[in-house]
């Protein structure tokens, strides 16, 4: 089989690397190729420019797995990496032959924001401009080809991630009541191998998929667990910007599928985090 990853960073480049292993092809894109592995047939592409598109049909992939990433986090950006992306890629002819396409999506497309469930059937969100531009983007690839589209809740478990370091610099947030969802990357990058390997062995994956853990807290009650484990007082900021999210994901399907994960909370996942810090002492 062979893959073609889209804007291939450390989500695509897990993925890459464990089905090189299964014996796939590899073919995998982005602006800067030569942090990308060895074993993957290298492309310099940026997705916003669709004339670099056409010439991928010369590789002829079975499969494709794109994670896009807005250039800016404005409307603006998320419009030309999401919506923009997605109708550049929908338009090639190429795709339509492939078996099936995979893209990376999230759980802010949802409308929730008090506090209550979503699963994979929730309303989505088309007030916000941001969100809207990711939803429909999902809407023109599932137009586009056969797909799947994998919605994850935050991705963490770089030991020099956002959250580490914010700890580690003694700032923390404000308690409050904003529910929080996440999933290991490790999870995360393993679901989407499960997802190709079971369709290329003609078994069923759903058209949606939301990938998160069994746990939904506060950030700050994280923020302040990690400060535990290190010693570290915080002082409580306000970090601005845009809220917090505030919803609590369940994945209906990922049982369904046969899939385990690895880190079923954050407490899981935190602490591999913090013993690979110390080990990388």
């Amino acid at each position: 089989m062979r893959l073609l990853i889209l804007g291939c960073g450390d989500i695509g480049t897990r993925v890459g690397l464990a089905l090189t292993k299964a014996g796939w092809a590899v073919i995998a894109a982005r602006r800067s190729p030569e942090k990308l592995p060895a074993a993957f047939t290298r492309l310099r592409i940026d997705m916003t420019e669709p004339q670099l598109l056409a010439p991928l049909e010369q590789h002829q992939p079975d499969y494709v797995l794109v994670t896009p990433t807005p250039p800016s986090y404005d409307a603006a950006g998320y419009q030309a990496g999401f919506l923009d992306v997605a109708q550049h890629l929908g338009a090639q002819p190429w795709l339509k032959l492939c078996q099936r396409v995979i893209w990376i999506s999230s759980t802010r497309v949802y409308r929730e924001a008090a506090g209550g469930w979503v699963d994979e059937h929730a309303p989505l969100n088309t007030e916000e401009p941001q969100a809207d531009s990711m939803v429909r983007a999902e809407a023109c690839i599932r137009r586009s080809a056969a797909s799947t589209v994998i919605r994850p809740a935050g991705v963490y478990g770089d030991p020099d991630g956002m959250l580490v370091r914010s700890v580690l610099s003694g700032r923390g947030s404000a308690p409050g009541a904003a529910f929080g969802n996440r999933i290991h990357r490790d999870d995360l990058s393993r679901l989407i191998v499960h997802c190709l390997l079971r369709d290329s062995q003609g078994k069923w994956v759903p058209p949606t998929i939301l990938a998160c853990d069994r746990d939904a807290t506060p950030t700050y009650e994280i923020e302040r667990w990690l400060a535990q484990q290190w010693g570290i007082s915080l002082t409580e900021q306000d970090t601005g910007g845009r809220p917090r999210a505030n919803r609590r994901c369940r994945s209906t399907l990922l049982s369904t599928l046969g899939f385990e994960l690895t880190y079923a909370t954050w407490r899981e996942g935190y602490a591999q985090v913090v013993s690979a810090r110390q080990s990388a002492k």
